[in-house]
């Protein structure tokens, strides 16, 4: 069983499931997130990069917004803003 990923803004869900992997670019540079990763809190911009268990990838662009980041335990949760 893979991690569960939730990404929301303030106006809706826009995407929900499971992965294997995710990367995203915190303000210290580019995060890959495994399963069982420490819990994290941080400010992401650009891509967020998903790739499920059957091997599809999300890509999800941010353009000129941020989003929170939020992992633990096995649940990610990403807000934009």
């Amino acid at each position: 069983m893979g991690m569960k990923v939730k990404i929301v803004s303030p106006s809706k869900k826009i995407f929900e499931g499971e992965a294997v992997s995710l990367l995203v670019n915190t303000e210290v540079g580019e995060t890959e997130i495994l399963e069982k990763h420490a819990k994290l809190m941080a400010i992401i911009k650009g891509k967020i990069k998903i790739k499920e268990q059957n091997g599809n990838e999300n890509i999800f662009e941010l353009k000129d917004k941020k989003g929170l980041i939020q992992v633990d335990n096995q649940e990610i949760t990403i807000f934009v803003m």
